[in-house]
């Protein structure tokens, strides 16, 4: 039996250590398998941080880029405001020598019947006396209206003074009589002639 018992230690001692075995060469794989991963874990990174450090040149170049657009389109805006105002300016005087274009246009087309017209009357020798008698006799109506004006306007102003009176100032053969001695002793009669209305 002790023998049997050994046997069954023994056979125990094997298993158990048939088992470590096992366990340590699978343990061993493990070990093997997660350095395998480890190692390729490692190249994932370098090959992520190669792929970050390419990606963040990438952005930084975009952002360069970005900001000299950025400029460039702010210098464009700036071009396209003032060729805007110019633009504008420029319609302004367009419109404003259209219209004195076509004033221009109409005074010529005016100018032009006027001018036939003319010529149509002065074709005729009867026709040219009759336009120089019209011409004499504008003028002369003309100066009479003149005429008239000053005299309507001097009557107007004698009226006035006629009016108002010189306050009792009396003129005789041209001198003045006031505080004289040859009027202290003479009485002057003033008549005073009220202003007649017309």
């Amino acid at each position: 039996m002790p023998t049997r018992r050994g046997r069954v230690i023994i056979a125990g001692l094997a298993i158990v250590a048939i088992v470590s075995l096992w366990r340590a060469v699978a343990v061993e794989r493990e070990k093997h398998r997660i350095a395998d991963a480890y190692v390729q874990a490692q190249q994932l990174v370098k090959q992520l941080d190669a792929e970050r450090a390419s990606l963040h040149h990438e952005l930084e170049d975009a952002h360069q880029t970005i900001d000299t657009k950025t400029n460039d389109l702010t210098s464009l805006k700036q071009q396209y405001q003032d060729i805007q105002t110019r633009l504008e300016k420029t319609s302004g005087e367009l419109t404003f020598l259209q219209q004195q274009h076509d004033a221009l246009r109409q005074q010529n087309a005016s100018l032009a019947s006027e001018k036939q017209q003319l010529e149509a009357k002065l074709s005729s020798l009867k026709e040219l006396r009759l336009a120089i008698h019209d011409v004499k006799r504008k003028i002369w109506n003309e100066r009479f209206a003149a005429w008239r004006a000053r005299i309507e306007t001097q009557k107007a102003s004698d009226q006035e003074r006629l009016a108002s009176g010189n306050h009792g100032y009396v003129v005789r053969e041209g001198a003045s009589t006031l505080g004289s001695s040859e009027s202290s002793g003479t009485k002057l009669r003033v008549h005073v002639l009220e202003p007649q209305s017309q």
